[in-house]
């Protein structure tokens, strides 16, 4: 393929128009300063084309691979606010967020990595994930489709629960599947939702957790009214598995009713969520309680896991009809239990009677001596018409000009708050509590620390326990982790384990180097030595080489598999819609 006739914008052989006829994009046109450029070459076989999506995570853009002749799309993992674009085009961190990009980097790579040719079909799968220019790529094929916010709006606004059904099954089934893995989607909406040209629906905007939560260190990616309270903030609880449920209820609401529901902020201050009855006559009952169960605002009143609100959507019905059935068969055996005890009742009827006769004696009884007792204390009991007093009680009594008067000699009070015990908590996490609003956050240094992990909190220079005014300034320290480290073995891994290994011990991504070793008695692509060796102790600030195999092996000889052996020959090279 002639490089130069391809658009940047669609990636189709336009014959090399000034304007594109096919998607109109101006060949002029240039990405964004902080964007790699347009037709940069990267890892030596995709062309970068048009940026086609920006988020906190990263940049996605459209590419061609010259190794499949087909086009992709390829995720850059580039932090928002952190990341810094270098003149060569690698990527730098700004210093002092060395620990946030590596823990949204080590979240990037093992998600894609779990994505990597999955066979779940309600999907964008991973093609491959590499690293290069100081950050990691992932790519994946495009998927021609219009997002499904589109499709209802084209399709009268809303869907009748017998065309939902067969549309949201696999979606159901597939979020299942992606929560075993230990992947939280948290960005479910109409708008990450895509339905292809197959008629099939699929998840888009799997990004790290930390885009999917409200926080002061990066901000977060919500969709209102589909993003759940704990998203926000807003209760004692963080993202989960129940947050998937309550997106994806809220999203078979918008489809099923035709609007968008009330946002979980507005509803845990007014809950104003509510059905027309219309729908509520024309859609089957256990759809209602499946919904409404999964957009419960408080996390201990929602569904707790989507296999629950699967059963509640689809077999609702035959489980309320068993309990209806064994209610009825309980009523049964209490009535029958009750008729048992009828002839016992009969017998004793006439000691009942003279138990009654007996309870009204001694009723009347009570009632004589109680009038009795009221006339002879009747001052006793219900006091004189004049109550006294005394005077000297009356006499010591203080007089009060008025109220509210202001001694202009008083000293005015102060609320003062207790110092929680920071330590050991990551310092992004002093956002989430609400309590701690009231205190003044710094970072005053970093030092090492084998008590706290890297990351960590491990001083802090107002103590513990201590009474302090609103808003004071609390100073504190981020731990480096142990001064020494135990190097982990990452022998036989590949290139990408590896390093993610290293990653979690605490070493530096910047320290990583990778150096390429033949070996054709080796497997390609692991890791044949490491420098300093297994079981070493080094320091955090060390520098790291991995011994890469650059034996590519009989079977990718051609070029034409992507790393890991992950290229599918199959993936929809058309580009009419793209999605973040």
């Amino acid at each position: 393929m002639n490089i130069d006739r391809l658009c940047p914008g669609c990636m189709n052989d336009n014959g090399g128009e000034k304007i594109c006829s096919i998607c109109g994009y101006d060949m002029s046109s240039q990405n964004d300063s902080f964007c790699l450029p347009v037709k940069f070459l990267l890892s030596e076989r995709y062309v970068i084309g048009k940026a086609v999506s920006v988020n906190t995570e990263g940049i996605t853009y459209i590419a061609w691979d010259n190794a499949s002749e087909s086009a992709v799309h390829i995720k850059e993992y580039y932090p928002k606010g952190i990341s810094n674009r270098n003149p060569d085009k690698t990527v730098s961190v700004i210093s002092g967020s060395e620990f946030y990009f590596n823990e949204g980097l080590m979240d990037f790579i093992e998600i894609n990595k779990k994505l990597i040719a999955t066979e779940l079909q309600a999907i964008v799968p991973v093609l491959t994930v590499f690293e290069e220019n100081g950050t990691v790529y992932a790519v994946t094929p495009i998927i021609s489709g219009i997002t499904l916010g589109s499709f209802l709006e084209r399709n009268g606004g809303c869907l009748r629960w017998e065309q939902a059904r067969p549309l949201f099954l696999p979606l159901i089934d597939t979020l299942k599947d992606l929560h075993e893995m230990g992947i939280i989607n948290g960005g479910i909406s109409p708008d990450t939702i895509m339905v292809g040209r197959d008629g099939k629906l699929r998840f888009g905007g799997i990004c790290i957790p930390r885009l999917r939560t409200a926080s002061t260190d990066s901000p977060a990616e919500l969709y209102s009214g589909y993003a759940a309270a704990e998203q926000y903030g807003k209760l004692d609880a963080s993202l989960s598995v129940a947050s998937d449920v309550y997106a994806l209820s809220a999203t078979l609401f918008r489809v099923l009713i035709g609007v968008v529901p009330p946002s979980a902020e507005a509803r845990l201050a007014a809950d104003t969520l509510s059905i027309p009855a219309r729908f509520a006559d024309e859609l089957p009952r256990q759809v209602l309680v499946a919904i409404a169960n999964g957009m419960q605002v408080n996390v201990q009143n929602r569904t707790e896991n989507i296999d629950i609100f699967k059963n509640e959507l689809v077999y609702g019905e035959t489980q309320e009809n068993l309990r209806r059935a064994a209610n009825t068969r309980a009523a049964e055996q209490k009535a029958k239990k009750e008729e048992e005890k009828q002839p016992a009742k009969k017998k004793s009827g006439s000691s009942v009677k003279y138990a009654a006769i007996s309870a009204g004696i001694t009723a009347a009884l009570f009632i004589v001596v109680a009038i009795v007792l009221c006339v002879v204390f009747k001052d006793q009991i219900f006091g004189t018409e004049e109550p006294t007093f005394n005077n000297s009680e009356i006499e010591s009594m203080p007089e009060i000009e008025s109220i509210g008067d202001i001694d202009p000699g008083a000293e005015n009070s102060v609320i003062l708050y207790e110092v929680p015990d920071f330590s050991g908590k990551f310092y992004y996490q002093l956002a989430d509590v609400e309590d701690y609003e009231r205190f003044k956050f710094s970072i005053k240094g970093k030092e090492y620390s084998d008590k706290y992990e890297r990351g960590m909190i491990c001083a802090q220079s107002v103590a513990a326990g201590t009474a302090v005014q609103n808003e004071t300034e609390i100073q504190v320290t981020i731990s480096l982790g142990p001064k020494e480290l135990t190097v982990a073995n990452v022998v036989g891994l590949d290139e990408m384990s590896a390093k993610l290994e290293l990653l979690k011990q605490g070493f530096l991504y910047s320290n990583i180097e990778v150096i390429e070793k033949y070996d054709s008695d080796a497997q390609p692509g692991i890791v044949l030595e490491q420098d300093p060796a297994y079981s070493e102790k080094v320091t955090a600030e060390s520098y790291i080489k991995i011994y890469v195999n650059s034996y590519k092996g009989d079977e990718l000889a051609d070029g034409l598999i992507g790393n890991n052996g992950n290229y599918d020959d199959d993936s929809d090279t058309s580009s009419e819609y793209t999605y973040d």
